[in-house]
């Protein structure tokens, strides 16, 4: 199987499995598992606070744009080519995340739980917004570095993995996002970085 079809594979893998667990948001089940969750993490949540707003610093807007002009500068210092072959992807991770989850908060206008209502943060809760941005720009970011030859792929998949995990686990934590929210946001984060990354390999083989 070549890159470009497994890539393609993921993408659409991703972007299914987000559209499904989107409907599957509206159901008594997911809603009473995502309760459940909230009320376990609730009376925990003066002790962690501290530690999740730390987390969930990658998922902000002025970290995951740095982040993702650090790496395709990165790639063009160390390896040169087109500016469009490293600055596109990262570009498209960050801007793609945010109009896919927008476009589907639009659709959903799930309820975010109590805890964010009460602080004011009233926008559609489903897919978490800054696990998809996070998760978008650290995995593309992730690929190309590899792709590079710069990281090998044993170190950057799991900062990778525990930086996304991080960030998702702090919007719960912070009483911000149900659980499947995130979950969700995974899964575009996944979706718009294997497109993002598609379009790096037909740039490399211009």
């Amino acid at each position: 199987m070549n890159d470009s079809l497994t890539l393609r594979l993921v993408g659409l893998g991703a972007g299914a499995g987000m559209l499904g667990l989107a409907v599957a948001t509206q159901s008594r089940v997911v809603q009473q598992l995502d309760d459940a969750i909230e009320r376990a993490v609730a009376p925990r949540r003066p002790r962690i606070a501290r530690a999740a707003r730390v987390g969930t610093l990658p998922g902000e807007p002025y970290a995951h744009w740095p982040l993702g002009a650090a790496v395709a500068a990165t790639v063009l210092l160390c390896r040169g080519g087109p500016v469009r072959r490293a600055v596109a992807p990262m570009a498209g991770a960050s801007l793609g995340a945010i109009l896919t989850h927008h476009a589907v908060k639009a659709i959903y206008q799930r309820v975010r739980p109590r805890h964010a209502l009460l602080h004011g943060k009233t926008e559609p809760a489903y897919p978490s917004g800054h696990t998809s941005d996070s998760t978008a720009v650290l995995a593309a970011g992730a690929y190309l570095l590899v792709r590079e030859e710069l990281v090998d792929p044993e170190v950057a998949a799991p900062i990778v993995g525990a930086l996304a995990l991080c960030v998702g686990a702090s919007r719960v934590a912070l009483g911000m996002h149900w659980s499947s929210d995130v979950v969700g946001g995974w899964l575009t984060g996944i979706a718009v970085a294997s497109g993002c990354a598609l379009a790096y390999e037909r740039l490399r083989d211009d």
